[in-house]
């Protein structure tokens, strides 16, 4: 690409590009449910033959356009975009068993506890007491979030509180000033009078 933006195809066909997608933690969904939440986020990845520099960014618009093809191969080969918890964020789920679900194309406690009855028993020994532990877990998880949002929103509002209270005494002792100051005078006042009478 040149600096003025102009795209040079014959350069194009020399860099090395991929796409691929970056599980990155969806903070609000994280927040709700009180576990961590992923989604897929569309990557790329543009090597230059001798240049040891590697981009590693977002995919923009301009990049779909630009390397078509490679574009509607990953699509093509990646539709499958996860949304939701991971196995690997259940702590009671060994490494070799979130293996075998991934096997079987299972890979979130959202998948896992709203797969058909009928393929339960494709899970293996324990799997419709894996699929009670997942949801008790999830379930958990949201109730604790909902406690977490509620402490959060309770520790904000006494803060507010505690501002308040300040601003109100700076109030009073501002109010309270010139009333003492007048004080003094009518008293000064008072006494310069009785001195002259």
């Amino acid at each position: 690409m040149l600096r003025d933006g102009t795209i040079i195809e014959q350069t194009d066909s020399s860099l090395g590009v991929r796409f691929f997608y970056l599980p990155v933690e969806d903070e609000v969904a994280t927040r709700d449910s009180g576990i961590a939440k992923f989604r897929d986020v569309e990557m790329i990845e543009i090597l230059t033959p001798g240049d040891r520099d590697t981009i590693h960014r977002k995919v923009k618009d301009e990049d779909k356009l630009r390397f078509r093809q490679q574009y509607e191969r990953f699509k093509e080969s990646n539709s499958n975009e996860l949304q939701g918890t991971l196995l690997n964020q259940f702590p009671f789920i060994s490494s070799s068993r979130r293996k075998e679900l991934e096997y079987l194309n299972i890979f979130t406690g959202e998948q896992l506890i709203n797969m058909p009855d009928g393929n339960i028993d494709k899970i293996g020994i324990g799997g419709r007491e894996l699929i009670k532990k997942v949801k008790a877990f999830m379930e958990q998880a949201k109730d604790s979030a909902i406690t977490i949002a509620l402490a959060e929103k309770n520790e904000r509002l006494e803060r507010e509180l505690e501002l308040m209270k300040q601003q109100i005494q700076s109030l009073m002792k501002t109010k309270e000033e010139p009333i003492e100051g007048k004080r003094l005078q009518k008293s000064h006042e008072t006494a310069a009078k009785a001195k002259a009478a």
